[in-house]
């Protein structure tokens, strides 16, 4: 099989009025207290200054997040304020005035703040042992070293809608990366690993963009297959897979369906060809012709592939309509 892309409108976890329309965003996850910070460093082993360029991440993730998006304008304001003593709990929220003060400096709807912000890293190595034999067969013990590092980040937000004086989202994310190396020695196990840094900088960008994608639909890259071969109609089928992937729609799926009307006695060549008119549909973005096809392939063929991709169109089409009531007197 081979595989083509498309861009999908992807619904947010939850719908924001609709007079927000532009969205400032604020880093007021600063420890007010930067001693506390510091010696927390120095427990966990942080590098000086990691949190603060890791915030810094976690804004740009929000901000790529929210550029991919037609519902909002983002303005990432630079705004940088102090919050709770450690920087990992929430803070009291913010004056409203300050807020309404942001927004109108800014020409924004609402305010989207990063409220605290924690990373935690971990290494670890074990020796590792495997027995193996030599040219002679005599039977020997290799040893070497497995270092595992645990990456997380948890952030807080708020979004802040000055119009009403309610604070719509109060919010946590976290993730994590783990990472493995080896070396003949502990040592040498555990200097393989990344730069806890740069670790924590790209989990703190995902976190970002994991909270962008929860207040606003976002466009996302996703992948289809389709068949590019089948038994009996293979110059068909690779000369329609060509037109597929000049992005010549029509001319692909007038082979396709061709086969498939036609194809009485070969079963499974019908099924696939039935399947990749499912494919071709969604591609044009018809979302109910790409049930149809794909309801095809399987019930009159026993196409399992078109069995799967049944549920991936009726999971598309609940998320348009998801994303049409997120997306007010806007074409979706």
């Amino acid at each position: 099989m081979k595989s083509a892309s498309l861009t999908v409108l992807q619904p947010a976890q939850m719908a924001l009025p609709e007079h927000i329309a532009t969205v400032a965003v604020v880093d007021r996850s600063k420890p007010s207290n930067g001693w506390l910070n510091v010696l927390e460093g120095f427990v966990t082993g942080e590098a000086i200054g990691q949190d603060r360029r890791s915030r810094e991440e976690a804004v740009r993730g929000l901000t790529d997040a929210l550029t991919r998006t037609p519902r909002f304008t983002v303005k990432n304001t630079g705004i940088e304020m102090a919050g709770s003593k450690a920087g990992n709990n929430l803070p009291a929220p913010l004056p409203w005035n300050e807020v309404e003060r942001i927004c109108a400096d800014y020409g924004a709807h609402a305010v989207v703040t990063i409220e605290s912000f924690d990373s935690d890293n971990s290494n670890s190595a074990r020796r590792v042992e495997t027995k193996r034999k030599d040219k002679n067969g005599k039977q020997y013990i290799d040893v070497s070293y497995q270092a595992q590092q645990r990456t997380g980040v948890r952030i807080g937000w708020r979004l802040y809608d000055p119009s009403t004086k309610i604070i719509i989202d109060e919010y946590t994310t976290d993730d994590y990366l783990e990472k493995s190396a080896s070396g003949s020695t502990e040592r040498a196990a555990i200097g393989n690993l990344p730069s806890q840094v740069s670790v924590t900088r790209s989990v703190a960008f995902n976190v970002g963009r994991e909270y962008g994608a929860r207040i606003a639909p976002i466009y996302v890259q996703v992948s289809r297959q389709y068949y590019a071969k089948a038994k009996g109609y293979k110059p068909d089928f690779q000369q329609a897979a060509r037109f597929l992937k000049s992005r010549e729609y029509e001319k692909a799926a007038a082979i396709w369906k061709k086969i498939e009307a036609t194809a009485a006695d070969n079963k499974k060549a019908a099924g696939r060809a039935a399947y990749n008119m499912a494919v071709v549909a969604e591609l044009n973005g018809n979302l109910d012709l790409a049930l149809d096809w794909s309801k095809k392939a399987w019930n009159d063929y026993g196409n399992k592939k078109g069995r799967n991709y049944i549920s991936v169109i009726e999971m598309r089409q609940n998320d348009a309509r998801k994303v049409e009531s997120q997306m007010p007197k806007k074409k979706v």
